[in-house]
């Protein structure tokens, strides 16, 4: 995954390639010159427990 940040450091656009990220710079008509095509890492999908489980839990006392 790419990410495209402008001068300023703003995320601009993401995209999984670099093509994609070089066709949004030409597509807005950006000057390449002041953008930085940076890689992002691909997000960690996190797990999350049930909220009944600990209701049960609690209830049971």
């Amino acid at each position: 995954m790419f990410g495209l940040y402008d001068t300023d450091g703003i995320l601009r656009f993401t995209c999984r390639d670099r093509e994609a990220c070089m066709a949004y710079v030409e597509l807005f008509d950006l000057e390449s010159d002041g953008c930085s095509l940076m890689p992002i890492p691909e997000p960690a999908v996190l797990g999350f427990r049930s909220q009944s489980r600990s209701r049960l839990a609690r209830s049971s006392n």
